[in-house]
Formats: structure tokens, sequence, C-alpha cells
């Protein structure tokens, strides 16, 4: 198993957005920069809930340096759903890239101090964060991604470097297809390179239809899986890179959100529940929600 680290982002901080001065060269993604994190675009909400509920939750659109836009795709409404969240890819060009970046200019987003929260926002409500590299430069935003305005004409456009604002940048990106037309590619099955775990979590509620257990496929047995966030021995939060994530992946395949898991040769009473995150570019889910390197 192999372990891949990422620069610490607070997991306070998981709902930002990073933009910055829209002159100079062209916007588009360039890991050759020196500036490369793994990606050019990340929008991440967050809320002030425990930290394994927070463990889970991925982006709302992520752009890879390389310029595949991910998102998450439909899943079934049945229970239990499977285990995997059902991630999709698109090729996006330089040219659609360099559209966000416009719009997030056009929306007042790429000055200030970046914090376009509503004041005297209700404790405890939902926050967004979108990191977005322009010019190999970034600059982190914040926002509410339901602010919005209401509209009786048209045109309809929230004033610039309002909450507002942010908001529908948020909806923007959220619907990319509308934002840059023919400059995004038909999206395809997205395949992480990595898996983030947390191994030992409270098991959910199986409302009385049974449990599958299924075998560790790992040599490295579970106890010895990653590291403890906390002063208890479990749960573990571990990163599971190369051939590894690729054995995790066909093994997570058939698995559902009540699946269980055991070592080879162990007690099914030992059997533990994991949480898992697909690892997207740049990301470090252990690193930035619990401050450990699984």
């Amino acid at each position: 198993m192999h372990v891949r680290r990422a620069p610490r982002i607070a997991a306070g901080l998981l709902a930002c957005l990073v933009a910055a001065a829209c002159q100079g060269s062209a916007a588009s993604p360039d890991p050759s920069d020196g500036q490369a994190e793994g990606f050019a675009l990340r929008a991440m909400p967050a809320q002030p809930i425990p930290p394994e509920a927070l463990f889970s939750w991925l982006p709302h659109v992520l752009i890879s340096d390389d310029g595949t836009v991910v998102r998450q795709g439909p899943i079934p409404a049945i229970f239990p759903g499977p285990l995997l969240p059902n991630l999709q890819g698109a090729a996006l060009s330089e040219a659609g890239y360099d559209m966000i970046v416009a719009r997030a200019a056009s929306l007042g987003l790429l000055d200030g101090s970046g914090d376009f929260l509503p004041a005297g926002g209700p404790l405890g409500s939902l926050t967004g964060t979108v990191e977005l590299r322009v010019d190999g430069e970034h600059r982190t935003m914040t926002g509410d991604p339901n602010a919005n305005i209401q509209c009786f004409t048209t045109p309809c456009d929230a004033a610039p470097g309002t909450p507002e604002a942010f908001g529908s940048f948020w909806l923007d990106l959220g619907n990319l297809e509308a934002l840059v037309g023919d400059e995004l590619g038909e999206q395809t099955a997205y395949r992480p390179e990595a898996f983030a775990l947390l191994i030992g979590v409270e098991p959910p509620n199986d409302e009385g239809l049974g449990r599958q257990i299924l075998p560790w496929p790992l040599d490295t047995p579970l106890a010895d899986t990653g590291i403890a966030i906390g002063n208890a021995a479990r749960p573990r939060c571990a990163t599971v890179t190369g051939d590894d994530a690729a054995t995790l992946a066909a093994a997570f395949a058939p698995a559902n959100q009540l699946t269980m898991w055991i070592d080879e040769g162990a007690d099914p009473a030992d059997a533990v529940s994991l949480a898992v995150r697909p690892v997207l570019p740049g990301e470090d889910p252990c690193q930035e929600v619990f401050g450990v390197d699984g």
C-alpha cells in the first residue's frame, strides 16, 4: 500500500473557491507552470458536522490538471445503495476552461478578499469552496452555494462580487454544459487511482436486511491499515494507491453500504464497516479532514 500526500487544507475550509486576477497569459490548466496541485478547479461543499460524516463528501465538481471534469452521476434510489459513487469524467478544452474563468471574472469573484458569505447567515449552514487556478496562481473564496436572486424580468444576473454572484457561479459549475457548450466532451465512467478508507466506522442501520460480509482483499490486515484518527484504535484512515487501489476497486464493485469486511481466517464477529471515498487528483482526505497521513 502506497501513501500519497497532498498539501493540508483545514477541514473547516473544505468549501472554498480559489481564483486570481484574469489577466495576462491564458487561464487554462497548465501542469508545467510549476504551480500544479493536481487540480485546476475544485468546488467543495462543507458544513459544521462531525468529521467522520464529512469524510465521504465529494466535490461538487473537480477539474484535474489534464482538463478532466469529474462529477457525480446518478445512483440507484435503493437501499442499501452501492458502496462506490457513480463518478463521471469528461474532457474540457482549454477554451472551455478559459470560459469558466471569464465567468468568474464577470461575476466579480476574482477581486477582493474572497469572502462572499452573506452577513448574518444561520449557524451550521452549508458553505462552498472552489479552488480555481488562474495564470498559475490560486486564491480562496468562500460563499453560500444556495445564495441566489429572485428574478421577475430578464436578463437575470446577480450583482458582481455579492453572495448571490457566488451562488450563481456554483450553479454554473453544476451545469457546465450550458456554460461551455461543445468545449466539454462526452461523459464516461471515471476510475479513481486511489481510495481513502475510514476503517471501523459505526455500521449503518441495516433495517433488518442483514449484512453482506466479504473477505478483505489486501495483504495488510485491517487492524494494521491506516492511522488511528483519535485516541482509540478505530476508526483508522488510510489512503490506498497503485495496484492495491485496483484490487480494492474490483472488491468494492459488488459491495453495498451495509457490506462488512473480514481478514482471511478471522472470526466473522470481527468484521468491520468501511467508509470509502474515491481520491480525486490533488486530494488527501485523511490529511484534509483528520490531519493524519494515512
